[in-house]
């Protein structure tokens, strides 16, 4: 958008807010560095379903990025804490 544009702007200032940084670098010492690339690509990507499902009818032009993927990050740890009993009988 940038290039096409030609509007050379800090990405952090136009299309990412400061509580999103602010968020996945307080997640990534929670996950290994490709578990934590897949993590934010699968939370970018259920944002973006979510927003098209509720909140695009609203009008609402911004993505809550770091609220959609604390979804993400509590489903992840929720399957972690349920399947960790499990793993005993698999292994």
């Amino acid at each position: 958008m940038r290039v096409k544009n030609k509007n050379y702007s800090n990405p952090l200032q136009t299309y990412f807010g400061l509580g999103d940084v602010i968020f996945f670098l307080s997640v990534a010492p929670l996950f290994e560095l490709k578990k934590y690339l897949v993590f934010i690509i699968t939370s970018m990507f259920f944002s973006i379903i979510l927003y098209f499902v509720f909140l695009k009818r609203k009008g609402t032009e911004s993505i809550p990025l770091a609220g959609f993927s604390a979804f993400v990050l509590l489903f992840l740890l929720l399957v972690r804490s349920f399947l960790k009993p499990f793993t005993l009988l698999l292994f």
